[in-house]
């Protein structure tokens, strides 16, 4: 079975309730096995309809009759419930096999209703043949079998009931009158089936090309995946190269127009190392790859880290990094890994994209979080942009001579900033620069620290010759 198999089956229509041979038994089974879950509530429901039929024919009926309908009920009908009942918790029989028992019980129930509108007949009694269309309506509606199994079943029993009526000599009027009545109430069930039926099948197909479709686009994703992975790894190789090849170069006696030629290939070797990077983390972030490793962790250690990792491209472009006076006693509870992470794509952003010639890092205390934020005096954000700057190919000026960028780098910090249980955002105001954002729980037990923005001196931070921060 697979996908063409199942548009051609949906572009062919099954008037006659029967699939293909390749998707029939398929079909089938899955019928089977819900008509076993179905007949728990509906033996439980015939069980109780029984019994209070019992207890209205000792009531309403006379002794003499009530005798033999009883018996009939109680030990034909009822027995026969409650081994469907007791079989459909049962390992065996197979679904198929349980579908033709219940098919059985139903057909044996009203069998033992005409038997008893029989006895009444024999002693005179005119119990009516509402019992018959309440068996007919109990089959098709609400035992849910089969419209094949239901039909045959519905006709063997008003045959039965036709031969006993005229058997009893009930006069043929009548006899016509009653017919008519359960043939229109066996007309309107069989229809009532075959509705349902057709349109359980057509759930069938759309749920199985669902499953197909999803299961393809699973592979298909797993795919790209492991080619994005293998590409990245494959192209960061030579990159790496190129890269310490410029940094040796950028060190040497060259001639201005040289060393100006060198810087920009430095910056264009970053950028594709970020597109790289920012491709294959939104692959795996997708994937449901990346798990967080939440702990209790130093905010100031990861701050200096990502001060290391980023002012030698933020001094490529001629931008002052600065970072303000380090708050004591910073512990707190994030992944050190998707928080560098998140914080180096909103670094590199304000680099890149701000327009500006100075990024400031900042911390702030706010009572039981910290904010930690990247602040630029670039151009600023429009505030149509603030609404959506964080959605996926979302991408704003393009800043200075840097390559615009995928629009992925913010979609990412807010997909990792939610893993490590924080929050982003972005404040701006067009031509005042903008400030974006991280907020991270203090440690459990970290003391909360008061709400304030502090006035800490900010300290620039350049590159040293070996490539590290002064």
């Amino acid at each position: 079975m697979d996908t063409q198999t199942i548009r051609l089956q949906q572009s062919a229509g099954f008037r006659r309730l029967r699939f293909s041979p390749d998707l029939e038994p398929g079909y089938r089974q899955l019928r089977a096995a819900a008509v076993r879950e179905r007949a728990r509530l509906v033996s439980a429901a015939g069980l109780l309809i029984f019994g209070i039929f019992v207890l209205l024919d000792l009531v309403m009926l006379p002794p003499e009759l009530a005798k033999t309908t009883t018996a009939i009920r109680l030990w034909v009908t009822c027995p026969v419930i409650t081994l469907v009942w007791w079989l459909s918790y049962c390992q065996q029989p197979g679904d198929l096999g349980f579908e033709r028992l219940y098919a059985l019980a139903y057909l044996i129930g009203g069998l033992s209703v005409v038997a008893i509108i029989a006895n009444a007949r024999l002693r005179d009694f005119p119990l009516p043949y509402e019992g018959m269309l309440l068996m007919l309506m109990f089959g098709y509606f609400a035992m849910g079998l089969p419209f094949f199994a239901a039909s045959i079943a519905s006709a063997i029993i008003i045959v039965t009931y036709l031969i006993v009526e005229l058997s009893v000599g009930l006069p043929p009027g009548a006899v016509m009158v009653n017919l008519f009545f359960v043939l229109t109430a066996n007309t309107i069930g069989m229809m009532g089936a075959w509705l349902s039926e057709y349109r359980h099948r057509a759930h069938f197909l759309d749920q199985q090309l669902v499953n197909f479709l999803h299961q393809s686009a699973a592979e298909e994703s797993e795919r790209k995946s492991h080619l994005i992975t293998v590409a990245s790894h494959d192209l960061r190789q030579p990159l790496n190269i190129i890269g310490l090849t410029l940094e040796n170069l950028s060190a040497a006696r060259l001639a201005p127009e040289h060393l100006s030629l060198v810087r920009r290939l430095q910056g264009t070797v970053s950028h594709f190392q970020r597109l790289l990077g920012t491709v294959l983390d939104i692959s795996r972030i997708n994937e449901g790859m990346i798990q967080p490793q939440n702990d209790v962790m130093d905010l100031n250690a990861l701050l200096d880290q990502l001060v290391d990792l980023t002012v030698d491209h933020a001094t490529l472009h001629d931008i002052r990094l600065c970072r303000a006076t380090p708050e004591p006693r910073l512990q707190v509870m994030a992944d050190p890994e998707l928080l560098l992470r998140a914080l180096q794509n909103l670094v590199f952003n304000a680099i890149d994209h701000s327009g500006g010639n100075e990024v400031r890092i900042t911390v702030a205390p706010r009572g039981a979080i910290v904010r930690v934020s990247i602040n630029d005096n670039g151009t600023g954000l429009d505030k149509q942009l603030q609404d959506s700057v964080f959605q996926p190919f979302v991408r704003g000026a393009q800043g200075r001579d840097n390559p615009a960028g995928l629009g992925l780098g913010l979609a990412i910090v807010r997909e990792l900033t939610g893993m490590i249980g924080g929050s982003c955002g972005v404040t701006s105001e067009p031509g005042a620069g903008s400030t974006f954002w991280i907020d991270v729980r203090l440690a459990a037990d970290a003391p909360a620290l008061a709400v304030c923005d502090p006035p800490h001196a900010d300290t620039p931070v350049t590159a040293s010759p070996s490539g590290g921060p002064d």
